[in-house]
């Protein structure tokens, strides 16, 4: 088949041709959307948490486009241990505050331009965040200098001029398990703040990140344990990954062998990324007009050398030796299981816990593990203990 029409997308942050088995989630911010635009009401913030490639920076971005072209305030940012959170949320309003000005009536937008520039000056005080248009900072609010407090005043700001405007306000941050301990902390206070308004102003929060995120925001603040709609995003189940595999090819006429969509379904294992690898190597060796057993044995196997050699072993290069040994010994242990640290300890010959601390938290920080409760490890990438035991 002419591999120019494949349609099959892997690769990370790009949108599948069919978003199989998140309908949930797209029906429940459809909601989010309508009283936002009907009500001019707010819900609580959202967190995405799961592993690797399972889909999480393409549904923020799905949420994004179901906004971008109706008028709202949006801004999306990815954590990164190199930026401040409080400069990357300035440079993406940016963005959103000039896309907002050639939408909507200055005179509405003059406040809310006033205090970003008070907020933005706070965070780089060079002026070098402009909006485009010719606004003095308004002093007193979301200039105090505690990100916290003033994060709150501008989201507050944002969500009222919002209402006024009869839009919404969307925040993303992706990656957010990057986020240092204090900006958790200072995020779960603007967003605490928030949300304490008899009428909830329609500025909506969507983070997400690995697994270990929700411990993470607990731990900055106890509160945060109630303060957000946590939705795992996970593996798909079979029906969804079989969505995934059988309907980008039925509008090119293409059909799967039940033999061949069965194994297909197999060597995948519901991982959203490895689906999409998958269908893309089956079909660029497929002759057509259908997808047979032979092309899944032939193209699982390509898809399976193109995650080893990118996703698996670059990830395995950046450990250490002794590290390497504490991954073994996960794969062994657990498989694609959290292992507890005590058993690993012991299957590991050592004679303390805290002699594998070194090693568990440099994974931890390289993002190959998280721990998904106090004692356990598990990897961050689904298939990864496969890899791992194949190494030698």
């Amino acid at each position: 088949m002419d591999p120019v029409d494949n349609p099959f997308r892997p690769g990370a942050g790009r949108r599948p041709p069919v978003l199989a088995g998140r309908e949930p989630v797209l029906q429940a911010f459809m909601v989010i959307r309508r009283r936002a635009e009907e009500l001019g009401e707010g819900e609580r913030a959202w967190v995405l948490n799961g592993l690797l490639g399972v889909g999480k920076t393409v549904l923020l971005n799905e949420l994004m486009s179901q906004v971008s072209d109706r008028g709202w305030i949006t801004a999306k940012v990815e954590a990164t241990a190199r930026t401040p959170l409080a400069v990357a949320l300035a440079h993406a309003l940016v963005r959103g505050m000039r896309t907002a000005t050639g939408r909507h009536p200055e005179s509405t937008l003059r406040r809310v331009l006033g205090v970003f520039k008070a907020f933005s000056l706070r965070v780089d005080p060079t002026g070098a965040f402009t909006v485009g248009a010719a606004i003095e900072p308004i002093p007193g609010v979301a200039d105090s200098g505690r990100f916290g407090d003033d994060l709150a005043a501008l989201f507050e700001v944002l969500g009222e001029t919002s209402r006024e405007l009869g839009v919404g306000t969307l925040v993303l941050v992706d990656e957010l398990q990057e986020a240092t301990a204090e900006e958790l902390t200072a995020l779960n206070t603007a967003i605490h703040q928030l949300g304490q308004h008899d009428a909830p102003l329609p500025l909506t929060f969507v983070g997400a990140g690995l697994p270990s995120l929700p411990a993470q925001l607990a731990e900055a603040t106890s509160y945060a344990e109630r303060l957000y709609d946590y939705r795992p995003i996970g593996l798909l189940d079979e029906a969804a990954s079989r969505s995934a595999l059988t309907d980008p090819v039925r509008g090119h006429g293409v059909r799967w062998d039940d033999d061949a969509l069965s194994q297909a379904l197999t060597v995948a294992a519901g991982y959203p990324y490895f689906l999409q690898a998958v269908g893309k190597h089956m079909w660029d060796v497929s002759a057509g007009p259908d997808i047979t057993l032979e092309d899944v044995e032939v193209g699982g196997a390509a898809a399976r050398r193109e995650v080893d050699d990118g996703l698996y072993r670059s990830r395995w290069e950046r450990a250490t030796p002794a590290q390497r040994d504490l991954l073994r010994a996960m794969a062994e242990l657990a498989a694609d299981q959290p292992a507890s640290v005590s058993e690993l300890t012991t299957a590991m010959g050592k004679r303390r816990v805290s002699d594998l601390s070194v090693s568990r938290n440099e994974l931890l920080k390289k993002g190959l593990v998280y721990a998904p409760e106090r004692g356990l490890l598990a990897f961050t990438v689904p298939g990864m203990h496969t890899f791992v035991r194949e190494q030698h």
